[in-house]
C-alpha cells in the first residue's frame, strides 16, 4: 500500500512539473511571461486530442499564440507541441492557435509576417509544414453578415497544423486559376503577357512561395484575402507570364517554311517552398496540384520570315542578312538599301522610302537619278560596306534600282561597270 501511494505521488509531481507554473489547464494564451515554454504544451485530453480544435471546449486547452509571444520571439523556431507527459505530436496534430487579436478573417493578411516567422520541428530535427487553417468558431464572419448571432470573443478562428507528406500535398493539389481559359497565345500576343492569380480556399503555408521550372513565368509573395463569400479567407498568388515569343527574325536570301507550330510551356512543374522544406516529409510533397501548365502553341510564321528577293541589306562593316529591331522596321517600312548578286552582275536596290531629298532623284533618270543618290549619302553607304567593296571586284556589271520594297525590286534607273562604281567609291 506504501509503495502503491509512492508511485501515485511521483506521478503526480511529474504532472505538475510538465505545467509551466501559474497556468491553468484551460483556455491560456502564450505570451511572455511564464506562460510561454518551447515546446508549447496541449492540455486536451479529449478523444480528439492532439486534432481537434473547431470547439470551444478542445480550444480551452491549446496554446494561443499572443501578439506579444508573436512580436517578442520574432523568427523563431519551436519543437512540436506536446501533452502533459512530454509525448510529443506530430503529423496533423494541431500546433497552437491564434487569437482574434492576431487573425480574423476581415485582416487576415495582416497575420501572415506572424505565421512566416514559425517553423516548428520534431524532437528528431524533422521540419513540418505549418499550415494555417480557418473555421468560424467564434461566429465573427456569421455576425458580419447576420448581426444578430452573437460573438464568441474568447475562442480562435484560426489554428495552426503540423503538416507532412500526403497529407500536405493534399491541400496543395486544391489550388485553382482565377481564369484558365485566358492563359493562351493569341491574349499574350494581343497584350505582351499575362496576369492572373492562383488562390488556394481556407489554407496557408507558413513561409510559402511558388516557382515554376519555365523561364517565362514568375510569382509575387503570396497575399491573404476575404474569400468573396465573407466567410473565411483564401491565399492569392499573382503570376506572370511574358510572351515566349523571340523577336521575329528575317532572313534574307534563303527561303524556308514558315507553316506549323512551335510550342512553349508556362506555369510548369509549379511547386511550393516553405518553413521546413528542408525535410524529406515536406518537399517531396510541395509540388502544386489541382493546376496544370499551359503549352502555347505560336505559328512559326510569328518567329521567322524569309525573303528571297534580296540577299542581304548594305551596312557597315559588311552585309546584315538577318533582320530583327530597328533593322527589320526600317526594311518594311521601305527604308533600306540591299544588294543581290546573280553570276557577274551586283543589283543595288533602294527602298521607295530612303529619304533621298535631291530633286534629281525624284524628278531626274539615269545617270543624273544615280549622282542625286551617290551626292546624297550613297557613296558612305557603299563605301562604308566592305562587303560590298569585295564584290566590286569580283564582278563586271552593277545595276541600280529605286521604288523597291520588301516584296518588289522595283524599277532599273541606271548601269554602269563594277571597276568604275568601285573607282567612285575610292575617290568621291
Amino acid at each position: 500500500m506504501k509503495k502503491l501511494i509512492k508511485t501515485v505521488a511521483a506521478l503526480s509531481a511529474t504532472a505538475i512539473l510538465a505545467i509551466p507554473a501559474n497556468m491553468t489547464a484551460f483556455a491560456y494564451r502564450v505570451d511572455t511571461g511564464k506562460s510561454f515554454s518551447n515546446p508549447l504544451i496541449n492540455y486536451d485530453f479529449s478523444a480528439g486530442r492532439g486534432q481537434q480544435w473547431t470547439y470551444q471546449s478542445s480550444q480551452d486547452n491549446l496554446p494561443a499564440l499572443t501578439k506579444n509571444i508573436l512580436e517578442a520571439k520574432g523568427k523563431y523556431t519551436y519543437y512540436a507541441t506536446t501533452d502533459t507527459r512530454c509525448n510529443e505530436y506530430g503529423n496533423c496534430d494541431m500546433f497552437a492557435l491564434l487569437p482574434l487579436d492576431v487573425a480574423t478573417t476581415a485582416k487576415i493578411n495582416n497575420a501572415r509576417p506572424y505565421v512566416d516567422n514559425l517553423s516548428v520541428k520534431s524532437k528528431a530535427g524533422n521540419y513540418y509544414a505549418l499550415v494555417m487553417e480557418y473555421e468560424d468558431v467564434s461566429r465573427t464572419d456569421s455576425h458580419a453578415k447576420r448581426p444578430s448571432i452573437k460573438v464568441n470573443d474568447k475562442c480562435c478562428d484560426y489554428g495552426l497544423r503540423m503538416l507532412a507528406g500526403p497529407y500536405l500535398q493534399n491541400i496543395l493539389n486544391k489550388f485553382y486559376f482565377d481564369n484558365p481559359d485566358d492563359i493562351n497565345y493569341n491574349y499574350i500576343k494581343q497584350h505582351n503577357g499575362y496576369t492572373g492569380n492562383i488562390y488556394l480556399d481556407d489554407y496557408y503555408v507558413a513561409g510559402m512561395r511558388i516557382t515554376s521550372t519555365d523561364r517565362y513565368t514568375t510569382f509575387d509573395e503570396p497575399v491573404l484575402e476575404q474569400k468573396p463569400s465573407g466567410k473565411g479567407f483564401r491565399t492569392k498568388i499573382t503570376f506572370h507570364i511574358s510572351n515566349p515569343v523571340p523577336e521575329k527574325t528575317t532572313y534574307l536570301g534563303v527561303s524556308g517554311s514558315t507553316s506549323g507550330n512551335y510550342t512553349y510551356d508556362v506555369l510548369a512543374n509549379m511547386k511550393l517552398s516553405c518553413n521546413g522544406d528542408t525535410s524529406s516529409g515536406v518537399k517531396d510533397y510541395i509540388a502544386i496540384g489541382g493546376i496544370s501548365k499551359k503549352t502555347l502553341t505560336v505559328p512559326v510564321s510569328d518567329i521567322n520570315e524569309y525573303n528571297n528577293l534580296y540577299q542581304g541589306l548594305i551596312s557597315c562593316p559588311g552585309f546584315v542578312t538577318r533582320l530583327r529591331g530597328n533593322a527589320a522596321e526600317y526594311f518594311y517600312d521601305n527604308r533600306f538599301n540591299a544588294y543581290k548578286r546573280v553570276g557577274n552582275t551586283l543589283y543595288i536596290y533602294t527602298g521607295k522610302k530612303a529619304g533621298i531629298g535631291d530633286r534629281k532623284w525624284t524628278n531626274g533618270w539615269g545617270k543624273e537619278k544615280f549622282e542625286a543618290f551617290f551626292s546624297s549619302g550613297g557613296r558612305d553607304i557603299l563605301g562604308h560596306c566592305d562587303s560590298l567593296k569585295i564584290y566590286l571586284q569580283n564582278v563586271t556589271t552593277v545595276r541600280f534600282y529605286c521604288d523597291s520594297t520588301p516584296k518588289s525590286e522595283g524599277t532599273q534607273y541606271y548601269s554602269c561597270d563594277a571597276s568604275y562604281l568601285l573607282g567612285r567609291i575610292e575617290r568621291g
